[in-house]
C-alpha cells in the first residue's frame, strides 16, 4: 500500500512540474512575441512550447538526478567506509548516520540499518570476546604464579621434609586447579555450541538428587553440616548427566560457603507443568550486585576469591538448565544465606501417573 500511494505520489508531482513548466513555455513564448510577432502564429508557437517544455524538463531532471546521484554516491561512499572499517576490526561505525536525508524504507537505509546493528552486535561479541581473554588469562596467570614460586623454592637446599612436602601439596592442588579450569572452559564451550548431544529421558530426579548428596558428603560431614531434604517422588524430561552436573555444581557451592555446623536443605517443589529444584543455605550470602552477576563466567565474589574454583561452575549450571527449556535463579542476603532455584519441564505421561495414584490413594 505505501508503494501504491509513493507511486501515485510521484506521478503527481511529475504532471505538477510538467504542468509548472509548459505554463513557464508559454509565458515565454509570448513574451518573445511581443518582439518578434512571427513567434505568435498558433503553428509556431504551439511548435516552440513544446520545445520549450522539453528543454526545461530535460534540464530540471539534470538538475535533480545530478543531486540525487551526487547523494547516492555519498550514501554508499558511506556504505563502503563503513564496510572497510567492520572488515579492519572497527565494529563502532554508524553506518545509518548519512542517512536522514532519505525515506526511512528506502532499501538503501534499509541495508544501512542492518549494517549499523550488525556492527553493534559485532562490537558487543568483540567487548565480551576480550573480557572472557582477560579472565581466562588473570585465572590461569594466578596458579602459573603460585607454580613457579613453589617450584623456586623446591631448589632449596636446605628445605626440610614437612615443607618440601607441603610446597608440593600446593603444587598438586594448583595443578588440578588448571587442570579443572581447562575442563570446565572446554564443556561450556561444547554447550554453547550444543555439539555435546542432549540425550533426553525421563527419570526421577529425586533419586538423583539423593545420589548426588550422598557423593557430596565426606565434604559436608566435615563441617558437620546439618542437611534437610523434602523430596517427593518427581520425574523430569531431560539429560541425567548434565542435570547431575547441576546438582553437584550447586551443592559443592552450598558446602563451600556454609559455615562449620550449618544447614542445607534440598527440596522438590511440584509445579503444573515442572519441577522446582531449591537448594538453600545459611552461609556467607552474597550483596544484591554480586547476586545479579553470579552466573557469569569467571565471576566470583570478592570474599570467595580465596576459596578455589574456576568460578564457571554456575555458568555451566545455567547453561545446561537453558538447554532443557528451563531456568535458574538465585536469591541471596549478606549474612543470611543463599538460594538456588532450578525449574525443569516435568515429564507429562509420568506426571499425570503420579497424580492419578495419588488420587487413587
Amino acid at each position: 500500500m505505501k508503494r501504491i500511494f509513493r507511486t501515485a505520489g510521484r506521478i503527481i508531482i511529475l504532471l505538477t512540474v510538467t504542468a509548472f513548466l509548459w505554463l513557464a513555455a508559454h509565458l515565454i513564448v509570448q513574451g518573445f512575441g511581443l518582439i518578434w510577432p512571427v513567434l505568435l502564429v498558433p503553428y509556431v508557437q504551439q511548435i516552440l512550447t513544446l520545445w520549450l517544455v522539453f528543454g526545461l524538463l530535460f534540464v530540471t531532471m539534470f538538475i535533480f538526478s545530478k543531486s540525487a546521484r551526487e547523494r547516492h554516491h555519498a550514501i554508499w561512499d558511506s556504505l563502503t567506509a563503513t564496510i572497510k572499517q567492520m572488515s579492519s576490526g572497527n565494529f563502532t561505525a554508524a553506518a545509518s548516520r548519512k542517512m536522514e536525508k532519505i525515506e526511512r524504507d528506502h532499501p538503501v537505509t534499509k541495508l544501512a540499518d542492518e549494517l549499523s546493528t550488525l556492527a553493534a552486535e559485532l562490537s558487543e561479541m568483540e567487548k565480551l570476546k576480550q573480557e572472557f581473554i582477560s579472565n581466562v588469562s588473570h585465572e590461569i596467570q594466578t596458579p602459573l604464579t603460585s607454580l613457579k614460586g613453589y617450584a623456586h623454592l623446591l631448589k632449596k637446599p636446605d628445605l626440610s621434609y614437612e615443607e618440601r612436602g607441603r610446597y608440593l601439596h600446593i603444587i598438586e592442588t594448583e595443578t588440578e586447579r588448571l587442570s579443572k579450569i581447562s575442563e570446565n572452559l572446554l564443556k561450556l564451550t561444547a554447550l554453547e555450541r550444543q555439539t555435546e548431544p542432549i540425550q533426553k529421558k525421563p527419570f526421577r530426579i529425586d533419586k538423583q538428587l539423593r545420589r548426588t548428596i550422598l557423593t557430596c558428603e565426606p565434604e559436608w560431614s566435615a563441617k558437620q553440616i546439618e542437611f534437610l531434604i523434602d523430596l517427593q517422588e518427581s520425574y523430569v524430561y531431560g539429560d541425567e548427566a548434565l542435570l547431575s552436573q547441576v546438582w553437584m555444581n550447586l551443592i559443592h557451592n552450598a558446602v563451600k560457603f556454609t559455615g562449620e555446623g550449618g544447614r542445607i536443605s534440598v527440596k522438590i517443589v511440584d509445579l503444573p507443568e515442572a519441577a522446582a529444584v531449591e537448594i538453600a543455605d545459611n552461609g556467607i550470602g552474597m550483596e544484591p550486585e554480586q547476586a545479579e552477576r553470579v552466573f557469569e563466567r569467571f565471576y566470583k565474589a570478592d570474599k570467595a576469591r580465596n576459596a578455589g574454583g574456576s568460578g564457571l561452575g554456575l555458568s555451566i549450571a545455567k547453561k545446561i538448565a537453558e538447554l532443557h527449556g528451563g531456568s535458574i535463579e538465585v536469591e541471596s542476603k549478606r549474612g543470611e544465606g543463599t538460594l538456588f532455584r532450578v525449574t525443569l519441564p516435568a515429564d507429562p505421561h509420568e506426571k499425570k501417573q503420579l497424580k492419578s495414584g495419588r488420587t487413587s490413594q
